[in-house]
């Protein structure tokens, strides 16, 4: 007990007043990164029971319900499905070769979830930086202050200082590290694995898949009035 006092007091307390972002930021940066990579496991991101549901679709009714059921669910794979058939039903291809872009917006999406950790390994030794110097800095105006020169004492003194660095680094380097996993396992998914799993998908769903007018994607008349409406105003 009295040996992890001695740590807190010489790792966290000494670290001055830089430590009130530090210690919350550290924490911060842990729970994203278990966050992401659970919401990155591939049951998540590519859920096994949607796939079979999907390649056993053999009639209109299946299908329609199986739409419904997209239009409910979180994971990224249903909203690409159901991207590809609005593409499809808009007279666009579905063929993830031909048309990526249903891919693409569900993958920058899931790349712009990490921007949090890649603030924190930003951050970080920024502020560890910044602590340094204020306590560099309130080191020398003592020393002159005192008028001695007294150098382990200024060795010491320094030591503490570099305390924020070494957290702004602990902090950085593994956030850092995470986020270069978690971005080439993204990519993995935007570029082999989902290209490759709906095709096999679309392929089978292609046939239910109903042509809409073009009419039907433009603005009611009552939608249409009313931003005559507003534009008037």
């Amino acid at each position: 007990m009295e040996m992890s006092e001695n740590y807190f007091d010489e790792y966290v307390l000494q670290g001055g007043i830089t430590m009130l972002a530090l210690l919350p930021l550290s924490i911060y940066t842990l729970g994203i990164i278990l966050q992401r990579f659970l919401d990155l496991r591939i049951s998540r991101v590519m859920p096994q029971d949607l796939i079979e549901e999907a390649k056993g679709i053999s009639n209109q009714q299946a299908f329609d319900s199986f739409r419904e059921r997209l239009m409910l669910h979180s994971s990224p794979l249903a909203k690409v499905i159901l991207s590809y058939i609005e593409a499809g039903e808009r007279g666009e291809s579905i063929h993830p070769d031909v048309n990526p872009t249903p891919i693409d917006d569900v993958m920058d999406r899931l790349y712009q979830s990490l921007s949090s950790l890649s603030t924190a390994y930003v951050i970080a030794p920024l502020l560890g930086v910044l602590g340094t110097t204020v306590g560099i800095m309130g080191t020398f105006e003592q020393f002159a202050i005192v008028g001695k020169r007294d150098m382990s004492a200024l060795v010491s003194a320094i030591d503490k200082s570099l305390i924020t660095t070494m957290w702004g680094l602990i902090i950085a380097v593994p956030a850092y590290y995470f986020y270069a996993i978690m971005q080439n396992k993204i990519f993995r998914y935007e570029r082999e694995q989902f290209p490759r799993l709906l095709k096999n998908i679309m392929k089978n769903l292609v046939p239910f898949i109903k042509l809409n007018p073009v009419s039907s994607f433009e603005p009611s008349v009552t939608e249409q009035n009313h931003d005559a409406l507003h534009s008037k105003r």
